[in-house]
């Protein structure tokens, strides 16, 4: 056992015991919609928080988070990182190898993280729709691990270009898109035997991408050029491209298909704190949202009315309002806040 395992053991002691007592209990909120989900990099915890009264609890996990994301029934929680007490974070590679941490979020309470090992240097975590895989990006190799979560264990790496970071599944789940940061392309794989796969050249450092709800249409944030492209599934074309803010990070669609939220994360020597709302249709910014410094991961709930954006810089969570688009409201979390999951 490491150095830091029973330090881990004992925080996490503390931290479920603090939530029993009821001082910072969620009650059922864990397991209900309006729940926010925040992976905190610099703080190796997870925040969860209750969108309508605030409350929040926090889990400390054995990795310096870097993305979460939920199984579709909501009752598993997915954390990707290399592992807490190492050197450089999520920008740290080598030997010390990357894991996937589970966390059941179905009860009041949310259950012990379970450490499943998958080596090199994990990013990005997306669930199948049945909740029986999970899809990890791998910089250090530059594939895509395979984890099947009802055995806990790798089952498959899938390679495709130079520093996959960001990756989403269209909504009938046959494609997985993956956003390779040097290789300046979106690599598209089928998911139903995972060897066809195409790269799509779309612009200079690509992080994230995001489908519309007819899975014919492709956002991607581009950081290099501080744009999105627009890109059409069926051709593997890029249609065009948007400016946005300094930086861009995370991208998400609105669940009409009509516009893109594109938070902006600029630099920590030049933090922006904007989130671009960008219509797909004409690529023009339709409004900018002022949020927190260093806005990073961009989510929006199942509800469809609220998005949630991370400020890394502040360690923050904003709330947007997607009627008025208006920051709304704003939640402490832990330290360095970057991917951001919701019911």
């Amino acid at each position: 056992m490491s150095a830091r395992a029973p330090q881990f053991a004992l925080a996490l002691v503390a931290s479920l015991g603090a939530m029993a007592l009821g001082a910072m209990s969620l009650g059922a909120a864990g397991a209900q919609a309006g729940t926010i989900y925040v992976a905190n990099e610099n703080g190796q915890s997870i925040s969860i928080t209750d969108a309508e009264t605030s409350r929040s609890v926090t889990v400390p996990i054995p990795i310096s988070p870097h993305n979460v994301d939920l199984t579709s029934d909501g009752r598993l929680l997915l954390a990707t990182g290399m592992p807490a007490g190492g050197s450089g974070g999520h920008a740290a590679h080598g030997p010390s190898g990357g894991q996937l941490v589970l966390i059941d979020v179905s009860g009041s309470m949310p259950g012990s993280p379970e450490a499943v090992p998958v080596g090199g240097h994990p990013a990005h975590v997306v669930p199948d729709a049945k909740g029986r895989f999970a899809y990890l990006t791998d910089a250090d190799t530059s594939s895509v691990i395979v984890v099947d979560l009802a055995g806990r264990k790798v089952t498959e790496r899938i390679p495709v270009q130079n520093y996959p970071h960001g990756l989403r599944l269209s909504p009938d789940g046959s494609l997985l898109a993956v956003a390779n940061m040097k290789s300046g392309t979106v690599s598209l794989v089928d998911t139903r035997d995972l060897e066809n796969v195409e790269h799509v050249p779309v612009g200079r450092g690509p992080v994230q991408v995001a489908f519309d709800p007819s899975g014919r249409t492709l956002v991607v944030s581009l950081n290099g050029e501080n744009k999105i492209a627009i890109v059409d599934v069926a051709s593997r074309k890029v249609l065009r491209t948007a400016p946005v803010g300094r930086g861009p990070v995370q991208v998400f669609v609105t669940p009409d298909g009509k516009r893109a939220l594109v938070a902006n994360q600029g630099s920590a020597a030049k933090p922006d704190d904007r989130v671009s709302v960008v219509s797909l249709d004409s690529g023009e910014t339709v409004k900018t949202v002022t949020v927190g410094k260093g806005a990073h991961g961009v989510v929006i709930d199942r509800d469809g009315d609220t998005a949630y954006v991370t400020n890394t810089y502040e360690n923050t969570v904003s709330a947007i309002d997607l009627k008025d688009l208006a920051a709304e409201k704003t939640y402490p979390v832990g330290k360095g806040p970057n991917g951001i999951a919701a019911r």
